[in-house]
Protein backbone atom coordinates (compact mmCIF):
# COMPACT_ATOMS: atom_id res chain seq x y z
CA UNK A 1 0.00 0.00 0.00
CA UNK A 2 1.40 3.39 -1.02
CA UNK A 3 2.26 5.76 1.81
CA UNK A 4 -0.29 8.26 0.51
CA UNK A 5 -3.07 5.71 0.43
CA UNK A 6 -5.57 5.82 3.30
CA UNK A 7 -5.93 2.91 5.64
CA UNK A 8 -8.56 0.40 4.53
CA UNK A 9 -11.10 -1.52 6.56
CA UNK A 10 -12.31 -4.72 4.92
CA UNK A 11 -15.80 -5.63 6.07
CA UNK A 12 -18.93 -7.68 5.36
CA UNK A 13 -22.20 -5.77 5.53
CA UNK A 14 -23.79 -8.03 8.14
CA UNK A 15 -20.80 -8.40 10.49
CA UNK A 16 -21.43 -6.79 13.91
CA UNK A 17 -17.68 -6.80 14.57
CA UNK A 18 -17.03 -4.84 11.39
CA UNK A 19 -19.95 -2.53 12.15
CA UNK A 20 -18.35 -1.60 15.45
CA UNK A 21 -15.17 -0.57 13.63
CA UNK A 22 -17.11 1.34 10.98
CA UNK A 23 -18.99 3.22 13.70
CA UNK A 24 -15.72 4.16 15.40
CA UNK A 25 -14.32 5.39 12.08
CA UNK A 26 -17.38 7.61 11.72
CA UNK A 27 -17.46 8.76 15.35
CA UNK A 28 -13.75 9.53 15.47
CA UNK A 29 -13.68 10.98 11.93
CA UNK A 30 -10.79 8.81 10.80
CA UNK A 31 -9.29 8.75 7.28
CA UNK A 32 -10.06 5.08 6.67
CA UNK A 33 -11.51 3.75 3.43
CA UNK A 34 -14.20 1.12 3.96
CA UNK A 35 -14.04 -1.78 1.51
CA UNK A 36 -17.04 -4.11 1.43
CA UNK A 37 -16.34 -7.69 0.42
CA UNK A 38 -18.91 -10.38 -0.44
CA UNK A 39 -20.19 -13.11 1.85
CA UNK A 40 -19.24 -15.90 2.15
CA UNK A 41 -15.56 -15.03 2.21
CA UNK A 42 -13.39 -16.60 -0.46
CA UNK A 43 -10.55 -18.95 0.37
CA UNK A 44 -8.14 -16.21 -0.72
CA UNK A 45 -9.16 -14.14 2.30
CA UNK A 46 -7.21 -16.56 4.51
CA UNK A 47 -4.09 -15.01 2.97
CA UNK A 48 -5.15 -11.71 4.54
CA UNK A 49 -6.42 -13.06 7.84
CA UNK A 50 -5.58 -16.67 8.74
CA UNK A 51 -8.77 -16.82 10.83
CA UNK A 52 -10.86 -16.10 7.73
CA UNK A 53 -12.84 -13.35 9.45
CA UNK A 54 -13.66 -9.68 9.14
CA UNK A 55 -12.91 -6.97 9.93
CA UNK A 56 -9.33 -6.49 8.84
CA UNK A 57 -7.60 -3.11 8.91
CA UNK A 58 -4.92 -2.55 6.31
CA UNK A 59 -2.36 0.07 7.23
CA UNK A 60 1.07 0.80 5.81
CA UNK A 61 2.87 -2.50 5.61
CA UNK A 62 0.54 -4.57 7.78
CA UNK A 63 -2.86 -6.18 8.20
CA UNK A 64 -4.39 -5.73 11.66
CA UNK A 65 -6.85 -8.13 13.28
CA UNK A 66 -8.78 -9.30 15.29
CA UNK A 67 -11.40 -6.74 16.30
CA UNK A 68 -9.90 -5.68 19.64
CA UNK A 69 -6.57 -4.88 18.00
CA UNK A 70 -8.31 -2.90 15.27
CA UNK A 71 -10.19 -0.86 17.85
CA UNK A 72 -6.93 -0.02 19.60
CA UNK A 73 -5.29 0.96 16.30
CA UNK A 74 -8.22 3.17 15.35
CA UNK A 75 -7.95 4.98 18.67
CA UNK A 76 -4.23 5.49 18.04
CA UNK A 77 -5.15 7.17 14.75
CA UNK A 78 -7.23 9.86 16.44
CA UNK A 79 -5.73 13.32 16.68
CA UNK A 80 -3.59 13.61 19.80
CA UNK A 81 -5.47 11.16 22.03
CA UNK A 82 -5.24 12.48 25.56
CA UNK A 83 -6.24 9.33 27.43
CA UNK A 84 -6.60 5.58 26.89
CA UNK A 85 -9.65 4.63 24.89
CA UNK A 86 -10.61 2.28 27.71
CA UNK A 87 -9.84 1.96 31.39
CA UNK A 88 -6.82 -0.38 31.65
CA UNK A 89 -8.72 -3.11 33.51
CA UNK A 90 -12.49 -2.85 33.88
CA UNK A 91 -13.38 -1.55 30.42
CA UNK A 92 -10.92 -3.84 28.66
CA UNK A 93 -12.45 -6.82 30.44
CA UNK A 94 -15.88 -5.57 29.40
CA UNK A 95 -14.87 -5.17 25.77
CA UNK A 96 -13.30 -8.65 25.74
CA UNK A 97 -16.51 -10.06 27.22
CA UNK A 98 -18.63 -8.25 24.64
CA UNK A 99 -16.55 -9.51 21.74
CA UNK A 100 -16.64 -13.03 23.19
CA UNK A 101 -20.41 -12.78 23.56
CA UNK A 102 -20.62 -11.72 19.93
CA UNK A 103 -18.60 -14.76 18.91
CA UNK A 104 -20.92 -17.05 20.89
CA UNK A 105 -23.97 -15.41 19.34
CA UNK A 106 -22.74 -15.66 15.75
CA UNK A 107 -21.45 -19.22 16.14
CA UNK A 108 -24.71 -20.46 17.66
CA UNK A 109 -26.74 -18.90 14.86
CA UNK A 110 -24.46 -20.17 12.11
CA UNK A 111 -24.91 -23.70 13.45
CA UNK A 112 -28.68 -23.29 13.03
CA UNK A 113 -28.44 -21.65 9.61
CA UNK A 114 -26.10 -24.37 8.36
CA UNK A 115 -28.64 -27.02 9.41
CA UNK A 116 -26.17 -28.70 11.75
CA UNK A 117 -27.72 -30.93 14.37
CA UNK A 118 -26.05 -33.21 16.92
CA UNK A 119 -25.35 -36.69 15.58
CA UNK A 120 -23.88 -39.77 17.13
CA UNK A 121 -23.14 -40.30 20.79
CA UNK A 122 -23.01 -37.23 23.02
CA UNK A 123 -19.69 -37.50 24.87
CA UNK A 124 -19.61 -33.82 25.85
CA UNK A 125 -22.83 -33.81 27.83
CA UNK A 126 -24.20 -30.67 26.18
CA UNK A 127 -25.19 -29.24 22.80
CA UNK A 128 -22.50 -26.71 21.76
CA UNK A 129 -25.04 -24.45 20.06
CA UNK A 130 -27.26 -24.37 23.13
CA UNK A 131 -24.22 -23.78 25.32
CA UNK A 132 -23.24 -20.79 23.20
CA UNK A 133 -26.73 -19.37 23.61
CA UNK A 134 -26.51 -19.86 27.36
CA UNK A 135 -23.18 -18.03 27.37
CA UNK A 136 -24.80 -15.10 25.58
CA UNK A 137 -27.56 -14.80 28.20
CA UNK A 138 -25.12 -15.24 31.08
CA UNK A 139 -22.94 -12.48 29.65
CA UNK A 140 -25.97 -10.20 29.34
CA UNK A 141 -26.92 -10.91 32.95
CA UNK A 142 -23.37 -10.19 34.09
CA UNK A 143 -23.33 -6.89 32.20
CA UNK A 144 -26.79 -5.87 33.41
CA UNK A 145 -25.61 -6.28 37.01
CA UNK A 146 -22.69 -3.95 36.31
CA UNK A 147 -24.34 -1.51 33.90
CA UNK A 148 -24.35 1.34 36.40
CA UNK A 149 -20.56 1.37 36.17
CA UNK A 150 -20.45 2.06 32.44
CA UNK A 151 -21.94 4.61 30.08
CA UNK A 152 -21.40 6.97 32.96
CA UNK A 153 -20.31 9.94 30.86
CA UNK A 154 -22.23 12.24 28.56
CA UNK A 155 -20.80 10.48 25.50
CA UNK A 156 -20.76 6.72 24.79
CA UNK A 157 -17.54 4.76 24.73
CA UNK A 158 -16.31 1.75 22.80
CA UNK A 159 -18.12 -0.74 25.03
CA UNK A 160 -21.46 1.02 24.57
CA UNK A 161 -21.04 0.91 20.80
CA UNK A 162 -20.08 -2.77 20.91
CA UNK A 163 -23.09 -3.74 23.02
CA UNK A 164 -25.46 -2.00 20.63
CA UNK A 165 -23.83 -3.54 17.55
CA UNK A 166 -24.25 -7.10 18.83
CA UNK A 167 -27.81 -6.65 20.08
CA UNK A 168 -28.94 -4.88 16.92
CA UNK A 169 -27.33 -7.71 14.94
CA UNK A 170 -29.40 -10.18 16.92
CA UNK A 171 -32.56 -8.19 16.19
CA UNK A 172 -31.82 -8.20 12.45
CA UNK A 173 -30.81 -11.85 12.14
CA UNK A 174 -32.26 -14.15 14.82
CA UNK A 175 -33.63 -12.18 17.76
CA UNK A 176 -32.89 -13.10 21.34
CA UNK A 177 -34.56 -11.75 24.46
CA UNK A 178 -32.51 -8.87 25.81
CA UNK A 179 -34.91 -5.98 26.43
CA UNK A 180 -35.90 -7.32 29.83
CA UNK A 181 -32.43 -6.20 30.91
CA UNK A 182 -33.55 -2.62 31.27
CA UNK A 183 -30.18 -1.02 31.98
CA UNK A 184 -28.66 -2.52 28.86
CA UNK A 185 -31.75 -1.60 26.84
CA UNK A 186 -31.40 2.00 27.98
CA UNK A 187 -27.80 2.11 26.73
CA UNK A 188 -28.75 0.63 23.38
CA UNK A 189 -31.76 2.91 22.87
CA UNK A 190 -29.56 5.96 23.36
CA UNK A 191 -27.51 4.90 20.35
CA UNK A 192 -30.15 3.67 17.91
CA UNK A 193 -30.65 6.96 16.06
CA UNK A 194 -27.09 8.15 16.23
CA UNK A 195 -25.84 9.07 12.70
CA UNK A 196 -23.03 6.51 12.80
CA UNK A 197 -25.54 3.75 13.54
CA UNK A 198 -28.04 4.93 10.95
CA UNK A 199 -25.29 4.95 8.31
CA UNK A 200 -24.24 1.35 9.02
CA UNK A 201 -27.57 -0.49 9.28
CA UNK A 202 -27.03 -3.87 7.58
CA UNK A 203 -29.18 -4.91 4.67
CA UNK A 204 -32.02 -7.34 5.56
CA UNK A 205 -31.13 -10.97 5.07
CA UNK A 206 -34.47 -12.65 4.46
CA UNK A 207 -32.98 -16.12 4.03
CA UNK A 208 -32.13 -16.15 7.74
CA UNK A 209 -35.70 -15.95 8.95
CA UNK A 210 -35.85 -19.29 10.80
Amino acid sequence: MDKLDPAKLYYIDGSPFARLCRILIDEWQLPVQEVEIPFPLSDDFFKINPMGQVPVLETIGEMIFPTAQIVEQLWAMTVEPTEPYLDPLADRQLLSTLIGMGDFMVTANQQVWAGLEPSGEDILGFNPGERHQERVYRCLDWMEARAQHWLTGDEPNVCDYALACFLFWSDSRRPIEWRNRTKLASIVDRLRDRPSFMATIPEPWSSLSK
